[in-house]
């Protein structure tokens, strides 16, 4: 016995020579030498910044102080992270944690719900809507989780390298109460959908996101939109929206989406600010007029958008209503109705559907389901036709019908001066409306929208340093506290002590996106550092694996 109280005592000595001979330090990480950059649009000065555990805990002069880590950013920018305000990876997340196309540009901060989000799904939206059903299949991903927290819990349990939160996406709220039909709720239906909404309140939701232009949600009124939205404020969240309309009927759209504000008493952010269609090129300026004016009387109005030409969604976007009620299964028996096709045709070359006049010729084919016609995938319809030998509007039908009418699309139906135009206004942030993706696996595979790898950088690199559209502490502010502010994210989005340490570091003289429509899956340049929670997670450009995200809850989060 008194042998081994030897051996223990000698083994206690030891390690307290060892703890002794490495003093505590002062911080876990310091940031040294760079142009910081607070994200309050105030200019850049050269501090240090001192880290320990998931929070920022000085700036300023830290000559002689100890860390575990030091990064030496001199002739670099340092930022606080990047907030996507419009993102899409609810569910790729699932499949690959370390969500390197956005990373790697600089986000940390990542908010989903537009037209959908994997949180609100249940059993039977898994049963009616094959689009889920599809997602999972393909993605390899089961579905294991119940309700709005649950899926939080879910995606904390597999790791995630970006801080993630979601929207009550009302389009998800109205199938599960009515499916695709093509009515207005009764007084209960609307009762019950205004406790999914209260309930994904409590569980987390930062407010109600609509995308007005996709069936089943492009159904509900007005007045259908605005009791839940009443129901999502109560609770401290506010309204953001695909609007139902971005080309001719751009004025209209916007005129809802804030007459929405104003009668919910709500908070309203317009997703992707955009106009669609070539004879609506040009008049960015005056939807802007249109938001600014309804600023000036109090309403709290704002708007994202992401940098490019191209929007991207699925092949069915400028279908007209009526064909897309009842669901998919539905629309491809009217595919095969020469008369509804002719129908469908003479509307879609006739009105607005959302995207503007609908042009084959701009429609780029991106994505079909494994197991389909790969050739298709790069090429516009009208390529596609003329290599058929068929009329435009065939193939684009055709496409649908072999394909279950599961396609994804770039449609490029916008002007750069309108982006331009856009990206100028004060009160309009960033979004990428992309998941985050990676080059490798069936995640690499077919072609996604450039966004989901450039949209930061691309705007810190062409619109600031080469064409000056943007100063640089300005197109940072837009980038974080602008989105921190207009969804209701604490504690992010500023370089402030005390705030959790997501951070940026890149080299103004060099950053740039790379992703282009015709080779997407390339990542971009001058973004050596990035740190997610106090973790280095992009290390000298390249991704360490850290999983060091978090879920995000809202206002009326409820433990």
């Amino acid at each position: 016995m008194q042998r081994w109280a030897s051996l223990l005592l000698a083994a206690v000595g030891l390690a307290a020579c060892v703890h002794a001979s490495a003093p505590p330090t002062d911080f876990d990480l310091i940031i040294r030498g760079g142009e910081v950059l607070d994200g309050s649009g105030a200019a850049a000065r050269t501090v240090d910044v001192g880290i320990r555990g998931d929070r920022i805990v000085a700036l300023g002069p830290l000559a002689g102080r100890t860390a575990r880590r030091f990064i030496e950013a001199t002739g670099l920018t340092v930022a606080p992270g990047f907030i996507d305000v419009q993102g899409q990876s609810g569910l790729t997340l699932l499949v690959d944690g370390n969500g390197e196309s956005h990373i790697r540009q600089g986000i940390t901060t990542e908010i989903i719900g537009e037209g959908g989000s994997p949180a609100l799904w249940t059993r039977h939206l898994f049963e009616i809507d094959p689009g889920i059903r599809d997602g999972l299949k393909i993605l390899h991903v089961d579905f294991d989780w119940q309700g709005f927290s649950g899926y939080l819990r879910r995606l904390q349990r597999s790791g995630t390298s970006i801080n993630l939160g979601s929207f009550i996406s009302a389009d998800m709220v109205r199938e599960e109460v009515l499916g695709f039909a093509d009515r207005a709720p009764s007084a209960g239906e609307l009762a019950r959908m205004q406790q999914l909404v209260e309930r994904g309140m409590q569980e987390g939701g930062f407010g109600l996101a609509t995308a007005l232009i996709y069936p089943p949600l492009s159904y509900a009124k007005t007045d259908e939109l605005v009791a839940l939205a009443l129901t999502a404020g109560r609770a401290g969240g506010i309204y953001i929206s695909h609007v139902r309309g971005e080309g001719s009927d751009g004025k209209q759209a916007i005129d809802e989406a804030i007459q929405i504000g104003e009668r919910a008493r709500v908070p309203v952010v317009v997703y992707h600010l955009k106009r669609s269609g070539k004879r609506n090129w040009g008049t960015m300026a005056e939807i802007g007029a249109q938001i600014e004016a309804a600023r000036a009387r109090g309403v709290a109005i704002s708007a994202c958008q992401y940098p490019y030409t191209g929007a991207g969604t699925g092949l069915t976007a400028p279908l007209p209503g009526w064909a897309q009620e009842g669901g998919p299964e539905k629309l491809l028996a009217r595919l095969k109705d020469p008369a509804q096709r002719a129908r469908m045709r003479r509307e879609m070359e006739g009105t607005d559907a959302g995207l503007g006049d609908v042009d084959l010729g701009t429609i780029q084919v991106a994505w079909v389901p494994p197991g389909k016609d790969q050739s298709v995938m790069g090429k516009r319809v009208t390529e596609i036709a003329a290599a058929r030998h068929q009329d435009p509007w065939e193939t684009y039908f055709a496409l649908l019908s072999d394909n279950e009418a599961n396609v994804f699309a770039f449609y490029h139906s916008m002007s750069e001066q309108d982006v331009r135009t856009g990206m100028r206004y004060p009160w309009v942030s960033v979004g990428t409306d992309a998941e985050a993706t990676s080059p490798h696996g069936e995640l690499g595979r077919g072609l996604v929208h450039p966004r989901a790898y450039g949209s930061f950088p691309r705007i810190l690199g062409r619109y600031v340093r080469e064409e000056h559209l943007l100063e640089l502490p300005e197109a940072i502010r837009k980038m974080t506290s602008l989105a921190a502010d207009q969804l209701g994210i604490r504690e992010r989005g500023r370089l402030r002590e005390g705030y959790f340490a997501d951070l940026v570091v890149f080299d103004p003289r060099t950053v740039i996106d790379t992703a282009t429509f015709e080779r997407p899956h390339q990542f971009p340049k001058g973004i050596p550092y990035v740190i997610v929670n106090g973790v280095v997670t992009v290390d000298d450009g390249r991704h360490t694996g850290a999983r060091a995200g978090r879920p995000l809850y809202g206002p009326g989060y409820r433990r």
